[in-house]
This record gives structure tokens, sequence and C-alpha cells, in this order.
């Protein structure tokens, strides 16, 4: 890892996939990045040697300065959000010594009246901290714009799952009658409401199980004929589960991108999700999915009604959709996205002197 790095990249709880698409980025740009990361909630075991490199651990809740971390404060330091107390102390640095700061913002488009007002906050303060924005895809880049990031300076890309991970199972014809919910077990994600709804479905289709794997504090009030549930899992372990799944089910009342959507996709799941997750334009159509606008025990027990009477087909035709609509997305295409990024700002510098 380069002291002397001329790009920096701090992420918010680092997660596994992050560190394949820094990755990629390295590769394709063909220079160092320093990498911070504080600690991601379920340690991820062998993300440094996915990485490539050591990753600069830190606790994101203390102040921190580039000499604390024994390097010379980079010409671009690419940073997560804006509630980081150590990330935001660097990108301050970083743009005092007349550097660039990227913001990597996950949010989606919702409308919403939260939203409006962040508009306002945004726009009077965090709009002059960034030279540019990197966002997941479509629904992000109408939020920035709606923040009033010119699109000139927003960039997709962010988010990516590792297909050397995730990658097809059998057609879904030949697979075990699997729904599959992969997250956090709160509230906001739904699993309430998808245990009520299979605990309805289960009667009329026995042949049907929901598998569950995730922590959170409904975990032990799970319970139910058919549901089978585990705590978090490796992402090696995660994707050996999806390709023995028919349909992922996510039913999030609030969700800003959901990555684990696209991994499904990659591993040729249907979905089940709800208007209310960021990634669902990319990954969720017709043909593979079905979108959930009022998120309610009796909509998702529909869905599950209908997936279950679906014929083979249908059920083939769903995975084909999944693994193409997944098939757009790379940590190479996300790192040429970066490549272009990082040479556009530099443009802009020298531009500027």
């Amino acid at each position: 890892m380069n002291s002397n790095a001329k790009i920096a990249i701090a992420w918010e709880g680092l997660p596994f996939y992050a560190a394949r698409l820094i990755r990629a980025c390295i590769e394709q740009l063909g220079e160092d990045i320093f990498v911070i990361g504080s600690k991601p909630t379920v340690p991820i075991k062998g993300m440094e040697e996915s990485l490539g490199q050591p990753i600069h651990w830190i606790d994101g809740s203390q102040t921190y300065s580039w000499s604390r971390l024994g390097i010379t404060a980079p010409e671009i330091f690419i940073q997560t959000g804006w509630k980081n107390l150590a990330f935001n102390d660097l990108g301050l640095e970083v743009r005092q010594q007349n550097g660039q700061v990227v913001g990597m913002i996950d949010n989606s488009w919702k409308n919403s009246p939260r939203q409006w007002l962040g508009a306002f906050v945004f726009r009077c303060v965090y709009r002059n901290w960034f030279a540019a924005v990197w966002v997941p895809g479509e629904s992000g880049e109408k939020l920035c714009r709606f923040l009033g990031m010119p699109q000139s300076k927003i960039y997709q890309g962010l988010y990516v799952a590792d297909p050397n991970i995730f990658s097809r199972g059998l057609p879904l014809s030949q697979r075990e009658k699997k729904f599959l919910f992969v997250g956090q077990l709160i509230k906001r994600k739904g699993i309430d409401l998808l245990v009520k709804a299979f605990q309805q479905f289960y009667p009329q289709f026995p042949d049907w199980q929901l598998h569950i794997i995730g922590n959170g504090i409904l975990y032990d009030s799970i319970i139910g004929e058919g549901i089978f549930k585990e705590d978090f899992k490796q992402p090696f372990e995660v994707s050996e589960v999806m390709r023995q799944s028919r349909y992922l089910i996510l039913p999030s009342q609030e969700d800003h991108w959901a990555l684990v959507i696209h991994e499904a996709t990659l591993s040729g799941c249907g979905i089940i999700t709800t208007k209310m997750v960021g990634s669902v334009p990319e990954f969720v159509s017709a043909q593979n999915g079905i979108i959930i606008q009022k998120n309610s025990v009796e909509d998702l027990c529909e869905a599950m009604v209908k997936v279950a009477m679906l014929s083979n087909a249908e059920l083939d035709r769903a995975s084909d959709t999944s693994l193409y609509l997944a098939s757009k997305f790379s940590p190479e295409r996300s790192s040429r996205d970066f490549v272009k990024l990082i040479n556009d700002l530099r443009n802009q510098r020298q531009f500027k002197n």
C-alpha cells in the first residue's frame, strides 16, 4: 500500500464486494489507491486477500488527519456519505489543500418530504464538498440531479456484486421449491410481513420452503412450518444457497440499493420485491420478478402464490432474464466508469490551472 498514493478511498463499513470492486479499479487505472475502511458489522474473511493489499482500518467516529494515518493527503479522495466524522475530517483537509473530493451516495430517488428537505440542506452545505458523486445506478443518478449536482458530475457503477462468487445455478424449474431472504431481520426490511405472508401461503403449498439468512432483533420471533433460518453467512456460503433457491424475496419498506438483488440475479433467481428498493429499475422486470406496489402481508402472499403457479417454461424464462439483466453490471464495467471519473477530475484540474 503506497503511502504516497494520489488517490484514496474511504468506505464506511467496508463490505466484501467493495474490496473486489476497488481491486478492479486499481487494475484498470494502473496506479495505487490507498484504502481506508471502518469495520463492517459482520466480519468477512479474506477481504484483504480479495483486495490484494492491506486495508487501513479506522474508527469512523473519531477525529482523523492524514498525518495520523501516516500518509500524504491525496489529490483525489473518495468517501462514503457525509455523516462519518473521520471521513469528513479527511475530506476537509483534502479540499483545504486544493484536492478534489468525490462523494459515494447510495441513496435512491423516493420523492419523499425527507428528500425535499434533504435537497435544501445538500444544496446549502454538501454540494460544495464534492467535485463529483459516484452512485450505484439510475435511481441514485436521478436523486443527485434533484439534489443539485450537474449531470456531468454524476457517475454510475458504485455498487456491483462479484460474479466470481455469485454465479448461475440450475434452471429454476430444476431447483428446490424455495424462497430466500437475505438481510437484516428488522422491520424496515419487511421480514415480519414476509413471515406472516409465508404462514398464510404454506398451508396451500406445503412443498415450499422459506430460507432466511440474517441477524437482527426479530430473529427469535421468526417461527413457522416450512421456515428455515440461519445467522449471517460468508458470501461464498450465501451464494451456494442462492444457486439452490428459486426466488429471492426482499419486501423492504426502504432500501437505497440492495446489492443482494444483483447477487440473486447473477445466481439466476427470480425476484419478489417492493418499489422502494433502489436497484429495481436495473434488475427486475415483468419477465423475472414481481414488484409489490403496496407492501402488505396480502400482497406478499399473492406474489408467492403467483410464483408457485408458474410453469417450468415461465420459471426458466425468469432465470434467463435475471442472468441477462445481471450481466450488464460487473466490476470491470464499474472500474471503467471509475477511470473515466478520475480522468475527468484530473482534466478539470489541469484546465483550472
